[in-house]
């Protein structure tokens, strides 16, 4: 079981930062009217030189990254991403599946037109993450290539599969940070001694907050009156 544990720490560790850690400030993400503006913009360096538009856009200091929102482009023909996040540059986007299995790679690929905005919705991790949360994506054509822009939507993120719920942060970690097969013996393991450890690590942060309530309440430590405190939870 210790073999086992050391195996799987690294997705206990990210699921249990996940499961501590508070979300990000409104400031720190762009809305839907930013991502829209930032697409028009795009579709017009696009037009006037594609080959230098695709640099920039990946470029830092390129002018196309604002907060939390940047531009991804695919070849229309290929499917290929020729820019967005490196984790999935060179991918075909037609081969882009979200952890609800939803393919809205395809959905692009399939749907988008010349002069025409259209809108997709799925999981997505946000920049320098790993954990999907809902994203809302406008897509255009422009020619021999594809651009959009999405911004991550709060307001669902907190229903969404994957976006707050433990399960689906466990079976992100099982499967992509540790890229274990489901379904699949060891996959199944991962889950498992995830949920038992943050089980453990839940009661245990229940029963801290407990205590520091009654050491405030003037109780003593390893008294009578302490531990009936704890134990009825009156520090919950």
């Amino acid at each position: 079981m210790e073999i086992r544990m050391k195996t799987f720490l690294p997705a206990v560790a990210l699921v249990g930062a996940l499961s501590f850690s508070s979300a990000a400030s409104a400031q720190q993400s762009g809305t839907a009217d930013d991502a829209k503006a930032l697409l028009a913009k795009a579709a017009i360096a696009v037009k006037a030189d594609e080959a230098g538009a695709l640099a920039r856009f990946d470029n830092p200091n390129g002018g196309y990254k604002d907060r939390d929102l940047y531009v991804f482009c695919f070849d229309r023909r290929s499917g290929v991403l020729l820019a967005g996040q490196p984790t999935t540059k060179g991918q075909d986007v037609r081969t882009l599946i979200d952890l609800t299995g939803k393919r809205f790679g395809q959905e692009m690929f399939a749907n988008v037109k010349d002069d025409d905005v259209i809108t997709v919705d799925y999981l997505f991790p946000k920049p320098n993450s790993t954990v999907p949360v809902a994203k809302e994506s406008f897509v255009e054509g422009l020619g021999d290539v594809a651009c959009g822009v999405g911004y991550y939507n709060a307001s669902t993120s907190a229903q969404a599969p994957g976006g707050s719920s433990r399960m689906e942060r466990e079976q992100h970690a099982c499967a992509v940070v540790m890229g274990l097969a489901r379904p699949g013996a060891l996959y199944s393991t991962c889950i498992s001694t995830l949920d038992k450890t943050l089980s453990e690590l839940d009661q245990a942060l229940q029963t801290s907050r407990k205590r520091n309530f009654c050491a405030r309440a003037g109780l003593q430590p390893g008294t009578p009156s302490f531990a009936a405190c704890v134990e009825t939870g009156l520090g919950s």
